[in-house]
């Protein structure tokens, strides 16, 4: 009788921590919905002279950026992924929203492709461990 009683109350223990989460994970979502809403407004639009800014998605925890970039920048990028990447994490880092969405777990993530031709470039993610976040 025993060894039925006691998983059955870790289960019964294990479910507020459980139903806490997933009540946090869907809060993340919907908040990341709103935030690809609103920032892909206006969509598509310029940066700079070499990338186009595609909008905002949702993926589970991510929110996922959609660039396209001339095919001379892209080889740019191409050649140098880890300017690319120290670039893109300063930005990260330096912005008070995106602090606090990485803050509540969510993932930021640039998906570059060229302009037109839609093909790959490259992908960046960046969770809070990047930016030195607790």
């Amino acid at each position: 009788m025993l060894r039925f009683i006691a998983p059955t109350l870790a289960l019964c223990l294990s479910l507020p921590a459980a139903q806490a989460a997933s009540l946090k994970d869907h809060e993340l979502t919907r908040l990341l919905a709103n935030v690809a809403r609103e920032s892909s407004a206006g969509t598509p639009r310029a940066i700079n002279e070499d990338i186009l800014d595609q909008g905002y998605t949702v993926d589970g925890r991510e929110l996922v950026n959609h660039l396209s970039v001339r095919a001379s920048h892209a080889q740019q990028m191409r050649s140098h992924p880890d300017t690319v990447r120290a670039q893109l994490g300063a930005s990260v880092c330096r912005n008070d929203g995106f602090r606090r969405l990485l803050a509540q777990g969510a993932v930021l993530r640039y998906e570059f492709t060229e302009y037109k031709t839609n093909r790959p470039v490259t992908t960046e993610r960046f969770t809070k461990g990047d930016c030195g976040i607790q």
